[in-house]
């Protein structure tokens, strides 16, 4: 936490109370402690109280804190000597070609179930579509008659809040999803997946409930007629199917079926959760390479070759499901060579000049800056609705004020632009864009087509529409409202991506930009507006997401197109250079207002002279190799920390408030505690009970298993009894000496994936832990061309 003056002042009673073995120390130590360790912690809550005084006196701009509430999740295999006797029995070596075969199949599994939910949601929004395009709107237009423009204003009132009504019906179905059932599902959830595989666990992230949310909510969203795209939440989609596929059970529902019990651990999660994500985005815009790029760009912290190959393989199977079905759906079974949820087209004109390469670092320089333009406002109408709209009914009205305005401007912009063309001017043009609204007898209102059809569609139609299909003022306008209107949307509680809608802002301003060059070298031939488009699309989604490698593969397998390979890695290059030098992605800007702990992908740099001392927490509970259990139940009782370390004496310190710890031997998890206690591992008073559970798995089940204490049925008999916890810890816990570095450590935990991190001195005695959050609360600063490295508090609220 950072003071006056730039200096910082650490409490070791603002650091993480959930994760760490801290609260509740009254209840465990002796007597004699009891005094001094009070004294302590007021004098820690006062610290605690006066730096966080200080701390909100000096935010500006910068947010100074970080939510307890995120806990770590736990890669590390326990080596327990419960693990090594399960590796002795002649069947392992079966076992072992078993979990290589499930894993296999589980990814086949991720792959189909994750190309059914796309479809599903593509299938939704189409008939959406079908109600409002050729039911609706043709429907009560043809009813008011070919009348001249402007004639008919009465009528087009009636079509107008018929419109905005069924727009807000959809709408009012996606968020009361979100609010009510799985406010997680709001949003893309692509920064919650990227904070999963960074190590965090995020409640109810990959959850039944979360993706039955976002699949209904987006299509809803789209069919809406909001300025949401259903491509980013299928990575979500895709991430909580093979999340929800590799566990075999389901949480919601109460249901086990006591499938692939092998991978219900974090670790192998994270691996299946990577591969939904990849399926995702294949299913979305049916690029498999660049779903897997996308998972290793944006998504996985930790990668391995058989990973790499399986995720490709999900994709793979997902995209082909898509294909499939949705050619089944449109009457062309069995054609496959479909492109997933969005089709960009094929460009005919691929031909492109080295004196052209200049305007398409341009258009990359213009994407940079209104992508950071976009991002700056967007964090700053976030923060105004976490503080001003964070009722239930207000958020509520907002999506439906958003809808609302939606559908009104859309109406106001056709009725106020004369851009009627004749019909077939554009021959690209489909009979479902072709709107008649109040242009003349024989013409169509071309600005009507961009707003009265599917985003995807419009995206289309300004890559391959000819020079002449769209006026310059059509573009500006249409250009800047989309961009205010996915501005305001996106961030509301409703399931909603902006990958389309920048790809559609983009693709606007790129068309104009290409037109302008026509008439500035109107002896040139060849410039062909589309190309522009499609570079402006991808500066603008760059700027906005600052993706770089898999967004270049997405837009290429996308557009079924290398040819525009290199202007496109260009442009996004120049694009996050711009860009950067603002602000941070998009992603990165949600995460940091949601106080998310996540680690970078480098330690802050001028931080080699902090050290662990200085990053760890003193205030430790720690457990024999051999306790009663009484005293387990007490600990457990008195703290909500995940995992405690396990010592070979525990004394009283005549120097400190503090126990003094012996040498560390290991460390165990509270979960593995609560099976202990559950399955009654006990040893009486004078016996030794060398017996181990027959099923390792058994005891290495996760966190959401537990039962409350009270559930156990302890009985005072139970809590006399005496735990050998030593064949069930982790023999030999990571742990660094009190002198290590910041950077040292950040990489340890970056690398690994660690959960724990212990500080012995030179004797191995323990003296201290690490957590994500102890590293995560030192950021990198840039101010004035200078780095600096702030500290931040872990707030509880």
């Amino acid at each position: 936490m950072t003071s006056r003056g730039g200096r910082v002042r650490t409490s070791s009673n603002s650091l993480d109370p959930n994760e760490d073995p801290v609260s509740g120390l009254e209840r465990v130590m002796s007597n004699s402690n009891l005094e001094q360790v009070a004294r302590l912690r007021r004098r820690q809550e006062e610290e605690l109280i006066f730096n966080r005084q200080i701390a909100e006196s000096d935010r500006t701009d910068s947010h100074e804190a970080l939510s307890a509430r995120y806990e770590s999740l736990n890669y590390e295999i326990s080596e327990n000597r419960l693990y090594r006797e399960a590796e002795k029995k002649p069947s392992h070596q079966i076992t072992l070609w078993q979990i290589s075969r499930n894993r296999w199949f589980v990814c086949f599994l991720i792959g189909v179930f994750t190309g059914l939910v796309a479809a599903f949601i593509d299938i939704m929004v189409h008939y959406s579509k079908d109600i409002k395009f050729n039911w609706l709107l043709k429907y009560l237009i043809s009813k008011c008659g070919e009348e001249q423009r402007g004639t008919t204003a009465g009528c087009m009132w009636t079509v107008m809040i018929a419109w905005i009504g069924y727009n807000c019906v959809l709408v009012t179905i996606a968020a009361i999803l979100v609010i009510f059932v799985a406010p997680i599902a709001g949003g893309s959830g692509i920064p919650q997946i990227k904070c999963y595989l960074n190590g965090i666990a995020i409640p109810e992230v990959v959850r039944l409930k979360t993706l039955v949310s976002k699949a209904i909510g987006v299509a809803c969203s789209v069919g809406g007629g909001l300025c949401a795209g259903k491509e980013g939440p299928m990575i979500h989609s895709g991430a909580a199917v093979g999340a929800g596929i590799s566990q075999g059970k389901s949480y919601s529902l109460g249901i086990d079926f006591g499938l692939f019990r092998e991978f219900r651990n974090d670790r192998e999660r994270r691996d299946f959760v990577s591969a939904g994500a990849a399926a995702g985005v294949a299913a979305a815009f049916g690029a498999p390479i660049g779903g897997v790029l996308f998972s290793l760009e944006e998504g996985a912290s930790f990668w391995n070759q058989n990973l790499t190959w399986r995720m490709f393989f999900s994709a793979m199977i997902s995209s082909f499901t898509v294909n499939w079905i949705l050619s089944w759906f449109n009457g062309r079974s069995g054609w496959l060579s479909w492109t997933g949820l969005a089709n960009f087209g094929i460009f005919e004109n691929k031909d492109y000049n080295i004196w052209e390469i200049p305007l398409f670092l341009l258009i990359g320089v213009i994407g940079g800056c209104l992508g950071a333009l976009f991002n700056y406002m967007n964090t700053r109408l976030t923060e105004f609705r976490k503080k001003y709209v964070s009722s239930k009914l207000g958020r509520l009205f907002e999506c439906l004020l958003v809808a609302a305005v939606s559908g009104f401007l859309a109406f106001l912009t056709i009725f106020a632009i004369d851009d009627c063309q004749p019909i077939g001017a554009n021959p690209t043009a489909t009979s479902t864009q072709i709107n008649q609204m109040w242009c003349k007898k024989g013409e169509y209102s071309a600005v009507a087509s961009l707003f009265f059809q599917n985003p995807e569609e419009s995206v289309k139609s300004l890559f391959h529409s000819p020079i002449n299909s769209f006026g310059v003022t059509t573009l500006i306008i249409f250009g800047i409202e989309y961009f205010l209107l996915t501005l305001w949307t996106f961030g509301i509680s409703v399931p909603s991506g902006v990958f389309i809608p920048a790809l559609l802002t983009g693709a606007a301003w790129g068309r104009l930009f290409g037109i302008l060059v026509e008439r500035l070298f109107p002896s040139v031939t060849g410039i062909d507006p589309g190309k522009y488009a499609l570079a402006g699309a991808a500066a603008q989604l760059g700027g906005v997401v600052r993706m770089t490698i898999s967004l270049t593969a997405i837009i290429m397998e996308a557009t079924k197109d290398i040819t525009f390979g290199l202007p496109i890695m260009l442009v996004l290059m120049v694009t996050k250079w711009v860009g950067d030098m603002f602000n941070e992605g998009l992603y990165d800007s949600h995460i940091d207002l949601a106080e998310v702990p996540i680690l970078g992908w480098n330690p802050p740099k001028m931080s080699r002279n902090i050290l662990a001392d200085r990053v760890m927490r003193k205030d430790v509970v720690a457990l024999e190799r051999r306790e009663r259990v009484s005293r387990i139940v007490e600990i457990l009782r008195s703290t909500l920390h995940h995992g405690f370390p396990v010592v070979d004496r525990i004394e009283e310190s005549p120097y400190e408030s503090l126990p003094d710890y012996g040498r560390l031997k290991g460390y165990i998890l509270r979960s593995q505690l609560f099976k202990l206690l559950e399955n009654r591992i006990f040893e009486e008073e004078g016996s030794s009970n060398t017996g181990l559970p027959n099923d390792f798995y058994e005891c290495q089940d996760d966190d959401d298993q537990m039962k409350s204490l009270t559930e156990l049925g302890l009985t005072q008999y139970d809590e006399s009894c005496w735990l050998d916890i030593e064949p069930y810890m982790h023999p030999h816990p990571h742990r660094v000496p009190l002198n290590t570095s910041l950077p040292f450590i950040f990489r340890l935990f970056r690398g690994l994936g660690l959960r724990y991190l212990f500080v012995v001195n030179d004797d191995n005695h323990l003296r201290g832990v690490i957590t994500r959050k102890d590293v995560a609360r030192f950021r990198e600063r840039r101010r004035n061309h200078e780095y600096h490295v702030d500290e931040l508090y872990i707030s509880e609220s």
